[in-house]
């Protein structure tokens, strides 16, 4: 996968929202999870894509699911992470 155009992170930089070029939209933002913070690898939440940077924000504040952000996410150096990774669909029961 290419490198995030963009990404915001929640306090502990475990949850955020990543930029991703995307060849019908332009760009498409996807919520994602830390998967290693030495390897600076993040993983696409349930393969999750939304048009807009509020869409998939939106997503962590939903009840239904086991993802909540710790405070307000901010946006940071690209720098930050080196792989965004396609996570697995995992039904939340």
């Amino acid at each position: 996968m290419p490198r995030p155009l963009t990404i915001w992170l929640d306090e502990k930089k475990s949850l955020g929202v990543a930029e991703l070029t995307d060849p019908v939209f332009g760009t498409s933002f996807h919520p994602i999870e830390c998967t290693s913070y030495s390897k600076k690898e993040y993983v696409i939440i349930a393969n999750l894509w939304y048009t807009t940077y509020t869409g998939a924000r939106h997503y962590f504040r939903a009840h239904t699911n086991r993802y909540h952000p710790d405070g307000r996410m901010k946006k940071v150096c690209t720098t930050l992470c080196n792989v965004v990774k396609r996570g697995e669909f995992v039904e939340n029961n």
